[in-house]
């Protein structure tokens, strides 16, 4: 189970959080277009102890904090905009200008950002029957919680070296050899599984690669945007960041 974890992006999917292109996870090294997902093959899961059964469920990045990707809030509008900025003495006309024309182009590329993402979305669920197989993971990964807890407690730091799964079951001093037994098979299981994941997570990126890469682009638009509106946000004050999408919170 050491190398069986399955990390997602959530996804921007961003597909290779959110991405596995956006390795940064400014989208998700990625969660999932909502859906698309990233396999960690070096990952030991011997790390997580007890947890490393735990498998995502279908994250939407969306619910995870509706700041962390800039997401426009109910009351985000070029039209609540220009009424904030009408009562507003701090800036000069230039700035205001400049301000609008720059948020105009943010609330856009936002939304091509939610519309690349829903369509990235949309192709990994197709392709994965909404990954179906997660259920099956999940199953045969709790069958036998106890004994795969057994293995893992009891285990000394020599066997826990051991790189090779069924190598490391075989190694305990604490399971029984019809406990071993028992374990041998279902990572036998887990592991034509994981193949089988492995081969969507492939078949998910090549069908949206143009996809992803339009997103890191927007991404990166939007990170250039935020950087530009940054100083007279500061400006503005706590009360224009707050109803504008600029609080302390990651631009993408």
């Amino acid at each position: 189970m050491k190398k069986l974890a399955v990390l997602f992006m959530v996804g921007s999917l961003v597909i290779s959080g959110a991405t596995a292109s956006l390795s940064t996870v400014k989208a998700a090294d990625a969660k999932k277009p909502a859906e698309a997902k990233i396999i960690e093959k070096n990952m030991d899961l011997k790390e997580t102890n007890k947890d490393f059964f735990a498998y995502p469920g279908n994250t939407d990045f969306r619910e995870l904090d509706k700041d962390f990707f800039a997401y426009p809030g109910k009351g985000e509008s070029l039209k609540a905009l220009s009424d904030f900025l009408k009562k507003d003495t701090k800036l000069t006309k230039a700035e205001k200008k400049s301000l609008t024309k720059n948020y105009e182009k943010f609330l856009k590329a936002r939304k091509e950002l939610e519309a690349t993402y829903n369509k990235m979305d949309k192709i990994t669920k197709k392709i994965t029957s909404n990954w179906a197989i997660e259920d099956k993971l999940d199953k045969l990964a709790g069958k036998h919680q106890s004994l795969w807890d057994k293995l893992y407690e009891k285990a000394d730091d020599k066997e826990l070296e051991i790189e090779d799964n069924i190598e490391f079951i075989k190694s305990s001093k604490a399971l029984t050899d019809e406990e071993k037994e028992t374990l041998i098979k279902a990572q036998k299981e887990l592991d034509v599984l994981n193949e089988e994941y492995e081969e969507l997570y492939n078949k998910v990126e090549k069908s949206t690669k143009k996809l992803n890469s339009k997103l890191n682009t927007l991404y990166k638009d939007i990170e250039k945007l935020m950087d530009k509106m940054q100083p007279l946000a500061d400006k503005l004050g706590k009360k224009f960041k707050d109803n504008f999408g600029f609080g302390d919170m990651m631009p993408y």
